[in-house]
């Protein structure tokens, strides 16, 4: 369960440390205190998605930290599959903001948005105003009864042969096309598989064709430096060069070497730097040789070279990248010739795969209809509980064509008073209603789920009086054995509290801060006056308002 949130710099809220107890926790405060902002708060160290604009004014950084004791098995698997310890059942989720980047920890390890959301799921199941508009849609009932039946594993079959179908599906798509535009295709793939064959690229070429290119056009000056080398190194016209003054002085040494030992060992490092260099010498005159080249080789490498540019604009921007071109078009040629046959092959296929994926839609349908009825009658059982005492409901199955759901349309129907025929749900729900029934159906689904923690925010929306009580009732009774958090401004649902926190919301110095804090007996009494009366807090308030917690407890 959630055991300790704490909150810096996150909207209004500059810093608030909040202790939470397993059991039905109740938030309750003014509108505009930061209800909204705590629980945005939750769902950002949940990896939910979070703006720069959540950070305070006038500070750089916002932070939020949360942290988790008693974490079920399923939770310490999912750590451990991506190397993070859970000691002694505890668990730390952190998360900072800055205008231009966010920073997270899954206990102490620095983690992405993506894994903080992938254990967030397993720890909390946030319920807001929205999910009841959710019922509006039809799409949300068929994924209810799917949560309700435990049909991941299922859907996850059909989906993989429903994936195979659709890919047999498009290739022989893209193989039935008309005879003229087949022929159109031939002739130009044909057209550009010869003209890249007939250039007979090899790959390093373009390089080696540039290198000579710049060699042959410095020619001259090349020819100047290198026989300037040579000179230095052989000599000319009497004069010694380099190679035989090295000869010269390693003969010296070596003579001198008879006196003292180590000018011996100079001398043959001494000769190995004029072996080296007779080395230099012999390249040099290979590459003077090259230099004296026939003028026409070089208008040779120039026409090379604009074939290869030629076909860079037409195939790619390199030798390797028009030679992969031919081969997928060669590839490419092949298939379209051989076609017919492949088509056949494909339409055999296709026959199979459809049958396998209809199959397993046929399956799908039928585990969901099982599903729905158990879901419908024990969604009935919780709204009857919610005063809703004459409801009707029931899901309206319709095919569709196969798709990567199935092949089903669910839509959930509703009569609400004795007498009434069965209507979609989304046409004839109140918004009370359509809260009581979304609070129904999490219920119901919570049963299936190892959730620790479920947080209502404002579900109670459009409730009152003797509906609102029994709605309390009910979020003390999902309680029971797990931790329930939830944001109301009902008095007769406050009262059902086990533990009552107080978001209130001042102003010091033209800012605003919020404070949250844990009632006492005396402060819920006062508190669910407020919410009563307003206020104006009499003390019939109070005693109505003591009543109430009494008649709760």
């Amino acid at each position: 369960m959630l055991s300790q949130l704490q909150i810096e710099n996150i909207a209004v809220i500059q810093k608030a440390c909040i202790s939470f107890e397993n059991g039905f926790n109740v938030f309750t405060g003014e509108t505009g205190a930061g209800k909204s902002i705590l629980i945005g708060a939750i769902g950002a160290v949940l990896g939910a998605r979070t703006s720069k604009e959540l950070i305070r004014t006038g500070e750089s950084k916002a932070s939020v930290s949360a942290l988790f004791t008693g974490i079920s098995e399923n939770v310490c698997r999912k750590l451990a599959d991506i190397g993070v310890d859970a000691a002694d059942g505890e668990l730390i989720l952190e998360r900072d903001i800055t205008s231009d980047s966010t920073v997270c920890k899954i206990n102490g390890k620095l983690s992405t948005v993506a894994m903080l959301k992938s254990i967030g799921n397993l720890l909390i199941h946030t319920h807001g105003q929205q999910d009841s508009q959710l019922l509006a849609n039809p799409e949300m009932h068929l994924s209810f009864t799917d949560s309700f039946g435990g049909l991941a594993p299922m859907i996850e079959n059909y989906r993989k042969s429903y994936d195979y179908f659709c890919d047999i599906r498009r290739k022989l798509s893209s193989l039935e096309i008309d005879e003229a535009a087949k022929a159109r295709k031939i002739d130009l793939l044909s057209y550009q598989i010869n003209e890249i064959n007939a250039a007979n690229l090899s790959d390093g070429e373009e390089e080696e064709l540039l290198n000579r290119r710049k060699m042959m056009r410095n020619s001259e000056k090349l020819t100047e430096l290198l026989h300037n080398c040579r000179i230095c190194l052989n000599g000319y016209d009497g004069q010694e060069g380099a190679l035989s003054l090295i000869d010269s002085a390693a003969d010296s040494l070596n003579q001198a070497g008879r006196y003292i030992d180590e000018l011996s060992r100079d001398a043959e490092t001494v000769s190995g730097f004029g072996y080296e260099l007779e080395d230099i010498s012999q390249r040099i005159r290979e590459h003077l040789d090259m230099l004296d080249f026939d003028p026409r080789e070089l208008d040779e490498i120039e026409d090379r070279l604009d074939l290869i540019n030629k076909l860079k604009k037409k195939y790619g921007s390199s030798i390797a990248e028009i030679l992969e071109f031919a081969e997928n078009a060669e590839a490419e040629l092949e298939e379209i010739e051989f076609s017919d046959k492949r088509a056949e092959e494909l339409r055999a296929e296709l026959y199979i795969a459809k049958n396998n994926a209809v199959a397993l839609a046929s399956d799908l349908t039928k585990a969901r209809k099982s599903a729905a009825a158990e879901l419908i009658e024990q969604v009935k059982q919780e709204l009857r509980d919610l005063d809703m005492p004459a409801v009707e409901m029931d899901i309206e199955f319709r095919n569709k064509p196969l798709s990567e759901n199935g092949a089903d349309e669910a839509e959930f129907l509703l009569s609400v008073n004795p007498g009434e025929a069965l209507k979609p749900l989304s046409k004839i729900a109140s918004g009370g209603e359509m809260s009581r029934i979304m609070l129904g159906i999490k219920n119901v689904l919570s049963g299936k789920e190892d959730i620790a923690t479920l947080i209502f925010d404002e579900i109670d929306t459009g409730i009152s009086g003797r509906a609102a009580h029994k709605v309390g009732a009910k979020l003390k009774s999902a309680a029971n054995g797990r931790q329930v958090i939830c944001v109301t401004h009902l008095a007769q649902v406050a009262a059902f509290g086990k533990h009552h926190l107080l978001i209130e919301k001042n102003v010091v110095n033209d800012r605003t801060f919020t404070e949250i804090k844990s009632l006492d007996s005396a402060g819920r009494i006062r508190e669910l006056a407020r919410i009563m009366n307003g206020e104006n807090i009499t003390d019939l308030a109070l005693k109505n308002a003591g009543e109430l917690l009494e008649s709760c407890s």
